[in-house]
Formats: C-alpha cells, sequence, structure tokens
C-alpha cells in the first residue's frame, strides 16, 4: 500500500511538472516545445524506469488531459509524441533492452514526430512547402559571393534534396542521441541500476559500406550528365547523404584513433566541414583496408595495446 501511494504521488508529481512546463511555454509563444520538444520526454523516462506499466499508463493520460487544457494544437501533438518515447524508452530499460535497440526506438519515434510535424503540420497551419522549395532552388540556381557567381557540381534541384535530408537525418539522429546519452546520465547521477553506455573501438566495420560510399559518389557526381528523373534523383540523394555521414563517422573514429596526429586535430575535424569530405575518405579507405589504420592507431604496428 505504501508502495502504491508513493507511485501515485510521484506520477502526480510528474503530471504537475508538465501542466508546468506547458503553462509557462504558453507564456512564452511555445518558444520551449518549439526548441526542445524533446526535453519533454525525460520526466516520462525516468518515471516509466521505476514504474509498472500500468502507473505509467496513468500518467501518460492524466498528462494528455492537462494538455488539453493548457496546451494548443501543436503543442499538445509534441507532448503525445515525447510521451510515447519516454513510455517505450521507460519499458525498454525495465525489460533490459540493449542500448542500439533502445537507440533505434528512440530514432523511430522522432522519425515519426518529425515527419509530421515537418510535412502535415505545415499544409494544416497553412505554409506552402512547394512555395518555399522553389524559393531556395531559385535561391541556389543564382548563387554569388562577392559579385561572383557560385558555379555548382551537382543540379540545383539534387542539392537543395540533399540538403533537405541532412537537415531532417541530422534533427532525428542529434534529438535521439541527446534523448538517450541525457536519459543515462541521469539515471547513474541516481544511482539506478541499469546497463552502462559502453564505447569500443575494435570493431568490424563492413566493407560494403565504404564500397557503397564510392558508388554513392560517383552515381551523385554523374547527375551533371544524365538525366534522372525527380525521384530517382530524390532517392539518389538520400543513398549519397546516409552513406556519406556513416562513412564520415567512421572516418572521424579513424582519425581519434591515430596517436601520431597532435590532439587538437580531431576536434578539427569535427567542427569545421570544409575537413568532412577527406575525412570521408579516410574513412572509405580504411573500410576497404578492414580497418589497418583504426588498428594500428589502437595496437600500434606490433598488434600489442
Amino acid at each position: 500500500m505504501k508502495s502504491n501511494t508513493r507511485k501515485i504521488t510521484e506520477g502526480a508529481m510528474i503530471v504537475a511538472m508538465y501542466g508546468a512546463i506547458l503553462f509557462i511555454d504558453r507564456q512564452f509563444a511555445n518558444a520551449f516545445t518549439t526548441q526542445f520538444n524533446w526535453l519533454l520526454s525525460i520526466p516520462m523516462i525516468l518515471y516509466a524506469v521505476q514504474s509498472d506499466r500500468k502507473y505509467s499508463f496513468m500518467v501518460f493520460f492524466s498528462a494528455m488531459i492537462v494538455g488539453l487544457l493548457v496546451a494548443d494544437i501543436q503543442t499538445l501533438f509534441y507532448l503525445f509524441s515525447a510521451l510515447v518515447l519516454g513510455f517505450i524508452y521507460g519499458e525498454g530499460i525495465r525489460n533490459k533492452w540493449k542500448h542500439g535497440k533502445l537507440l533505434l526506438w528512440t530514432m523511430c519515434v522522432t522519425f515519426v514526430c518529425y515527419l509530421i510535424s515537418m510535412y502535415i503540420f505545415a499544409g494544416f497551419f497553412g505554409y506552402d512547402l512547394i512555395a518555399t522549395r522553389n524559393e531556395f532552388i531559385e535561391m541556389l540556381e543564382n548563387l554569388e559571393i562577392n559579385g561572383i557567381e557560385i558555379v555548382l557540381l551537382i543540379d540545383a534541384n539534387t542539392l537543395f534534396n540533399v540538403i533537405d535530408i541532412t537537415t531532417f537525418f541530422l534533427l532525428v539522429v542529434g534529438e535521439s542521441l541527446c534523448v538517450h546519452l541525457l536519459s543515462h546520465l541521469i539515471f547513474m547521477k541516481l544511482g539506478l541500476d541499469v546497463e552502462r553506455i559502453k564505447i569500443s573501438l575494435n570493431f568490424k566495420y563492413p566493407k560494403v559500406l565504404a564500397i557503397g560510399g564510392i558508388v554513392s559518389i560517383a552515381l551523385v557526381y554523374s547527375l551533371r550528365w544524365v538525366e534522372y528523373s525527380e525521384m530517382v534523383e530524390y532517392i539518389l540523394a538520400f543513398f549519397y547523404l546516409s552513406l556519406f555521414i556513416v562513412n564520415l563517422l567512421y572516418g572521424m573514429i579513424v582519425i581519434r584513433c591515430m596517436r601520431q596526429l597532435p590532439k587538437w586535430c580531431w576536434p578539427l575535424v569535427v567542427v569545421v566541414p570544409l575537413c568532412w569530405p577527406f575525412v570521408m575518405i579516410i574513412g572509405v579507405v580504411d573500410g576497404l583496408m578492414d580497418g589497418e589504420l583504426r588498428k594500428r592507431g589502437l595496437y600500434g604496428q606490433t598488434g600489442k595495446f
């Protein structure tokens, strides 16, 4: 009885917290939920980790009722998606899911949330995506710096697709990682018994990703000489971008493993976009070499750590 009372009391505090956040956010024109809506999932995660499913459902529906009283439609959707993410993530922790599965579910929920909010809500609230897209493409076609016209290496339409996918992809992955890492940081501070995040640099990188990176670059640059349909161009842009980011991240890991390089090199390649194509090439080359550069950086040429 005492345990049930405590869980109900803690649930009421979580609901009251959501009510206070939504009320304050309403006073600032929804600035918080628009920019940092992923933070709304953290209270639900912390409660779902420590409580049974029935209590989590209770907090879920109670928070939605409070949202109906305080928030507008768009904020209510953000609250709903955050509560769904928090419930699933908390259940995953309680059921001892692996970190990869937790992160995958987090990315899936975040993906659906952004897909609905960016493309469906846009039309609902009267935002013309087609007109904005055409204006941006026209701007890219007439891009100038100090009166000098910039010649793009790929078609402006394809470049817009790449930028569009990049923004969407980085938002989904970035916010998913923030939720995942922040949650585990809080778990550690609270002393909860959860599996700690462990990162091992001694892994086998699939060679097919390196080969795919080379193929994707060739296909994207073929757009300058071969005409494809708009759908095919969009698919090629997505294919190129996905493999570029994967090989870029792997290239950063390879550089991080190189002991001979100065310590300032790794932060430099992370924050300077002009370095990213070269880092991606390093990732592709090391992938084709079965991780030889990374292993030498980790263990030295003698094979010993």
